[in-house]
């Protein structure tokens, strides 16, 4: 059972899972660390459960032992921390997974994990039906089209580099088609969830992406398709954005928690 949490990086996903968590946290007596490069404001730091601590000095993650971090911090923080976590027996739990599209990072932190007896834990985020995906992706024949429909407020910055105003757009507007890997090298702050399906499913390459951006739309859809010699899967899902950040869906930080809350339970679903 976890003792020690490690927390890297402490923006709007980070902040919602220890909200989510902080009731569990505190029954069980987990010790939790937050490892941030800046300093916390005088209002963030007065809403920390009193189990948290904060540190600005990374080495504070070995000195800590954490059992279990959680990479919180973009997809730099993943290639910088990620392997020395690893590496001390810490499982670790990676927000970032679009840095998995990197192959050779991939590969490197699967061998360390299995040297070190260590874990690599992806929550699913954004989207559902992974499980579905993972029993049928040794199968010959197996598609996957994933869509992600945003709204403008998604992708101004975006939008801005093709020398587009976000009033100007109209209509549906196809931003990117290709492989999940392009789509989350491209878009790390857009498309984890590309990365997300790819991994769970046929891989970086046969995973086929489509970004639209849609001015009629308040929540961010996510449209999967798979199809198979077992049938086919269509899924929809409609996420609220996140308040703080409208790139990402509110309900991934509560994903993160779920699977922190499996390492306390006798029931694994």
């Amino acid at each position: 059972m976890i003792k020690r949490l490690a927390i890297i990086g402490y923006g709007a996903i980070a902040k919602d899972v220890l909200i989510a968590l902080s009731a569990l946290l505190e029954k069980h007596a987990v010790e939790v660390l937050i490892v941030k490069r800046s300093a916390l404001s005088e209002a963030e730091q007065s809403t920390l459960p009193p189990f948290v601590r904060v540190s600005q000095d990374p080495n504070q993650l070995w000195e800590f032992k954490a059992d279990l971090v959680i990479e919180a911090a973009g997809q730099t923080s993943v290639a910088q921390f990620v392997p020395a976590c690893l590496s001390s027996g810490a499982d670790v739990l990676i927000t970032s997974i679009g840095a998995l599209a990197n192959s050779d990072l991939y590969s490197s932190l699967r061998r360390v994990a299995e040297q070190f007896n260590s874990r690599i834990l992806l929550p699913a985020g954004a989207i559902a039906g992974l499980d579905y995906l993972q029993s049928i992706k040794d199968t010959e024949g197996v598609q996957v089209l994933y869509e992600s429909h945003k709204p403008v407020s998604a992708w101004l910055p975006e939008l801005k580099a093709l020398g587009l105003n976000a009033d100007s757009v109209k209509e549906p507007l196809l931003l990117f088609e290709g492989s999940a890997a392009e789509a989350a090298t491209r878009y790390p702050q857009n498309l984890n969830v590309a990365a997300t399906l790819a991994i769970a499913g046929i891989g970086m390459d046969k995973t086929r992406v489509r970004v639209l951006v849609n001015p009629s739309l308040s929540q961010n859809q996510h449209h999967i398709l798979v199809t198979s010699p077992f049938g086919e899967m269509r899924l929809q899902l409609s996420n609220t954005p996140s308040p703080s950040n409208p790139k990402s869906s509110w309900v991934v930080a509560q994903s993160i928690a779920a699977v922190v809350k499996k390492e306390f339970s006798a029931l694994q679903l």
